[in-house]
């Protein structure tokens, strides 16, 4: 079937609207020690439940407002920046000050989603597509743990994005993302952490809800 790129961006991705209940209903009732246990010894564990929940939480900030801020925004942004620069030293993840509870950072997770599906209302497959964005990822940025932000790019992005974002053939460190995959790859990261969550439920004896989706760069992971 031939795609339309009149197509409305929220009949592209639905999940937006829904993807909150799915973090909700897997975490809103566990104890503390359910939600700050980490488990080392798994691939997937290094993070507790509260952490992949930041995590997840921080991402879509990061993308809208950092990252695309100034082309779908221009000057004038929607939120305060700090609610994503300001990360209290933790990494990669919400101020753990600014969002001590739980509640809070289930709060900032939904905020996120929102703000994405806001956004979305007003793109169509075409207006997303023609939104292109040069990222230039030298070979020095390396997060906390660690892993080289290129690392990243070239070992899960690149692979799974089959669309939407190439590597410029004269400059090694200059990437082109569409708007497309970058709305799409938020919904990816999501749905990896879901899984994570459900992981660590399920080590905890607790009882999940339906399995994360296999998609994106999550079957490329090692779930051990």
């Amino acid at each position: 079937m031939t795609e339309s790129l009149s197509t409305p961006a929220r009949e592209i991705f639905p999940e937006y609207a829904t993807l909150f209940g799915a973090f909700e209903e897997e975490v809103r009732r566990l104890p503390g020690e359910v939600i700050d246990k980490r488990r080392p010894e798994h691939g997937w564990g290094g993070w507790s439940i509260r952490e992949q929940v930041s995590h997840t939480a921080w991402i879509p900030y990061l993308i809208f407002l950092e990252i695309w801020g100034s082309t779908l925004f221009g000057d004038e942004l929607p939120l305060d920046k700090s609610i994503y620069v300001d990360t209290g030293g933790a990494d990669r993840m919400m101020n753990p000050a600014r969002f001590p509870e739980f509640d809070d950072l289930l709060a900032a997770l939904s905020g996120g989603f929102a703000l994405g599906w806001e956004i979305l209302e007003g793109e169509t497959l075409g207006s997303m597509r023609e939104k292109v964005l040069p990222r230039s990822i030298g070979p020095e940025r390396v997060w906390a743990t660690g892993e080289t932000v290129r690392d990243y790019f070239e070992t899960l992005v690149l692979p799974a994005h089959k669309t939407g974002i190439w590597r410029d053939e004269n400059d090694p460190d200059l990437f082109h993302q569409t708007f497309e995959c970058a709305v799409r790859h938020i919904l990816w990261e999501a749905f990896a952490h879901l899984k994570t969550i459900q992981l660590h439920k399920i080590a905890a004896g607790l009882p999940v809800g339906p399995p994360a989706p296999e998609v994106g760069y999550t079957p490329l992971l090692s779930w051990e």
